[in-house]
């Protein structure tokens, strides 16, 4: 008998009667096949937490790593009872400059998640429309946990791109909060701006996981796979005498739709790909064949060389007068096929 072995004395039934049966339980194995049920999600204790929430842990942290300010500048310019020299007194509405700059700092941090989620919104609603909601997110068995914070936070493992729009929805939410808290008279203290600020800095992680789970697996990226190919990178690396298209930005969507063209039409041999920035690396993990131009600071310099034939940009990453450089390029071309 094992320690959990029963015997019952008797067994009776309306068809059955028996004595000293044994019954004997050995080890429980669990079943983690693919073919099984949804495995446990572990979530962390406190779901969909809002800008407040985790603020008693913010303040710990806070107290240990306090913020060092070295202001930028001494004026706040936010407001219509500014402009305000911050300069050894408050502003109109009560702000003092360290207040200004841990605002200042939340304000940063709320652009730059905003930018990552309205990205991710895009992106997602694109692909949605392309693949639909039931499209699984599967990235095979290399990957053994496809999103890390979305489970942490929502407390779901998202099996469709639709099961990703109630953490999209989430952190919007959360965005518009905390871009509110920026504005006139909403905080006073400077560690209640920093507190928000890394709240922001929580949605800018689970909006990029957002979006690169959507691309992943509507896209058919490469999930954990050892043998990815190498891409080649640098202006060196282009053929001029081929049309060249360059895509600046940060979607993957306008440089994927341009090589399933040139593949429909049997075209990828005779017309370069590249990009720059964000666009670029997306790219060449859907292409092989395309290629990485450089980052960002090197826009400009690309831009004047008149290597690129057609110039696609799409969002964020991208130079404010990128099309008056592409126009001065387009003019001296004609001025002198002229």
């Amino acid at each position: 008998m094992t320690p959990n072995s029963t015997k019952p004395k008797e067994f009776k039934d309306d068809f059955w009667k028996a004595k000293d049966i044994k019954f004997s339980f050995g080890e429980i194995i669990e079943d983690n096949s693919p073919a099984s049920e949804d495995k446990e999600t572990f979530v962390g204790p406190t779901l969909k937490p809002s800008a407040t929430d985790l603020r008693s842990w913010d303040m710990k942290l806070l107290e240990r790593y306090p913020p060092f300010y070295a202001p930028f500048c001494d004026m706040c310019c936010l407001c219509t009872y500014g402009k305000c020299d911050l300069t050894g007194k408050k502003g109109a509405c009560g702000i003092d400059i360290e207040a200004q700059q841990g605002r200042f700092a939340l304000l940063t941090c709320c652009i730059g998640a905003a930018a990552h989620s309205a990205h991710s919104r895009h992106l997602l609603e694109y692909l949605i429309h392309k693949v639909g909601p039931d499209h699984p997110v599967d990235f095979g068995n290399n990957i053994d946990i496809e999103a890390p914070i979305i489970r942490t936070l929502i407390g779901k493992a998202p099996k469709t791109l639709g099961d990703i729009r109630e953490a999209m929805s989430y952190m919007e939410e959360e965005n518009l909060h905390l871009l509110s808290a920026c504005h006139t008279g909403q905080e006073g203290n400077h560690l209640d701006f920093e507190s928000k600020a890394f709240h922001a800095g929580l949605m800018d992680h689970i909006g990029m996981e957002i979006g690169d789970i959507s691309q992943i697996a509507a896209l058919n990226l490469p999930k954990g796979e050892p043998d990815t190919s190498l891409i080649e990178l640098g202006i060196g690396s282009i053929d001029r005498d081929k049309p060249v298209i360059l895509c600046i930005g940060h979607n993957v969507a306008p440089g994927s739709g341009i090589v399933d063209y040139l593949e429909d039409n049997d075209l990828e041999d005779d017309v370069e790909i590249c990009g720059i920035c964000c666009a670029a690396i997306d790219i060449t993990r859907y292409s092989n064949r395309a290629k990485v131009v450089g980052p960002i600071s090197k826009q400009l310099k690309f831009l004047r060389s008149g290597v690129a034939d057609v110039v696609v940009v799409d969002e964020q990453c991208i130079r404010s007068d990128v099309l008056e450089e592409a126009q001065k390029n387009w003019n001296c071309v004609n001025s002198y096929n002229g």
